[in-house]
């Protein structure tokens, strides 16, 4: 049920609409009635109301002041506007704080029940884009985490600064311009590590949720960082100080410093941890162990920078050196490392289909298989970086022209060979099909799913209609339906459901 506060000045007014409707009916709890905006923004913090009716002049504080003064909390709040004729211009100027209802005095039954009911369609939706963002989130710490442990296993092995290694990871993230708080916790056994972190995990997802903490264990101490924002550091800090084990020998300590930007932080970082051989990446507040493997580590840099020249043999010898690997967990760190980079370095790459094979990736529980799923891999950015350098000027046009004319829904390849190329279709068909290896529908449809599933992925919430108009499916959401099923084996909107199910793993 819904809670719902009238605030109207005029007495008769907001008893009217009260007694008017029977709001039991609809859902709808009417927690007060409230003569102006002071008495009702007091009542507001109190009972968070999802639906306020208010009147736009009122004495002591009208509708637009309360609008205005609550647009700065974190509550979500539907208002509907009560405003004489002459007031329209009152009632404009809060639709620039996200106000959609509005009703002319004087208003009926009728008019007043066709506004609940769209801020109830308003509200639901709400909630649910919320859900879908709650459980992204992991999806995108997962990712970050992952950046982070490469930065610091790239930096650790090749012995090098972070300043050059972090160049290759900026498009992930924000290096430079974001402040953070780092953490130290001092003397916490090992042994003690998991049940503190499960603390710290309650703690950060009930009280400051979608905060993301980042972190790595040496030698017993803990090591915790997050952005300086919105004073979350300061209430982690607070929580972290009445921490008490109580199978500890001794007591934990905790200092702090602070830095103002990431950059820093992971130099800092990089000093504490590069004296010792057993390092545990903290993502998502589990646990990820990573071994010193040096010879591993610095080989598989060197052939990575020849699988992203499109060398084959490179990406043989990685394959071959990957069979010396006995630990799932480091396999699954050592790939996301590499592939992160690869991508980089490579703009026509997606990072989406990325995250989606490190989706996969994460998945696998069998170390033969998964073995065999980063070598194809391997090959995979070979062979693309083949067909790259074997495409001709023709076809890297008709890749540009595709990409920039997506959105049409009439795009051939007719069109593109006698508009575009001044060329003759069938010689632009056979020649198309010969450097890249598939017909040009193929490759058009490929691009066109490629596109919706990074705007589904954008945007979970957008309607199948838009999508469908906006990767040049035309007003024809079924026949992009079955289209995207065809190609990905799921509907779109099962696709959404398994995305935000999906959870990326930390790194290993």
């Amino acid at each position: 049920m819904l809670k719902l506060l009238i605030a109207d000045d005029e007495r008769i007014i907001r008893e009217t609409i009260f007694h008017l409707i029977d709001w039991k009916k609809y859902d709808i709890e009417v927690i007060g009635l409230c003569q102006n905006g002071l008495e009702a923004y007091d009542m507001i913090l109190d009972e968070s109301p999802d639906i306020v009716l208010t009147d736009i002049r009122m004495p002591g504080m009208g509708g637009l002041e309360l609008i205005q003064k609550l647009s700065q909390t974190d509550l979500y709040i539907q208002f509907i506007i009560l405003s004489g004729y002459g007031e329209f211009e009152y009632a404009k100027e809060a639709m620039k704080y996200g106000v959609k209802h509005y009703l002319l005095k004087p208003c009926n039954e009728q008019q007043i029940l066709e506004c609940i009911e769209q801020c109830k369609k308003d509200y639901s939706q709400a909630i649910l884009e919320k859900q879908i963002l709650k459980q992204q989130f992991p999806l995108q710490i997962g990712m970050l985490n992952n950046v982070i442990s490469s930065i610091l296993n790239d930096c650790l092995c090749q012995d090098m600064p972070c300043d050059p290694i972090i160049s290759q990871y900026e498009p992930y993230m924000d290096f430079h311009f974001t402040s953070y708080r780092l953490f130290y916790v001092y003397f916490l056994e090992q042994e003690h590590l998991p049940q503190y972190l499960e603390m710290l995990q309650d703690y950060v997802n009930s009280q400051i949720p979608q905060t993301p903490v980042y972190g790595a264990y040496v030698n017993n101490t803990l090591l915790l960082f997050l952005p300086d924002m919105g004073g979350k550091p300061d209430q982690l800090k607070q929580f972290m100080g009445q921490i008490r084990l109580e199978k500890q020998t001794v007591l934990t300590e905790l200092k702090e410093a602070s830095y103002t930007c990431l950059l820093e932080l992971l130099k800092e970082v990089l000093e504490k941890l590069k004296r010792f051989s057993m390092i545990y990446y903290i993502n998502n507040f589990h646990i990820a162990a990573t071994c010193n493997y040096n010879v591993f580590i610095s080989r598989i840099q060197q052939l990575g920078e020849g699988i992203m020249e499109g060398d084959s043999e490179a990406a043989s010898q990685a394959g071959l050196l990957l069979e010396g690997i006995d630990s799932i967990e480091f396999l699954k760190q050592l790939a996301s490392s590499i592939f992160l980079k690869i991508t980089s370095a490579r703009p026509s790459l997606s990072t989406f289909e990325l995250a989606e094979w490190l989706m996969k990736l994460d998945r696998e529980t069998d170390l033969s298989a998964l073995k065999q799923m980063v070598m194809e891999k391997f090959l995979d950015f070979t062979r693309e970086k083949e067909a790259d350098a074997a495409t001709s000027s023709m076809t890297q046009q008709i890749y540009t022209y595709v990409e920039e004319h997506l959105q049409d829904p009439n795009l051939t390849l007719k069109q593109i060979a006698e508009n575009h190329l001044f060329m003759n279709v069938d010689y632009v068909s056979k020649k198309f099909y010969k450097e890249t290896g598939q017909k040009f529908s193929q490759y058009l449809t490929k691009m066109r799913i490629a596109k919706a599933k990074h705007l589904i992925a954008s945007d979970p919430s957008e309607p199948i209609k838009t999508i469908a108009e906006q990767v040049g499916c035309g007003n024809n959401p079924q026949y992009f339906s079955q289209l995207f099923k065809k190609q990905t084996g799921m509907t779109p909107t099962d696709y959404t459901a398994s995305l935000s199910s999906s959870r990326l793993s930390p790194a290993r």
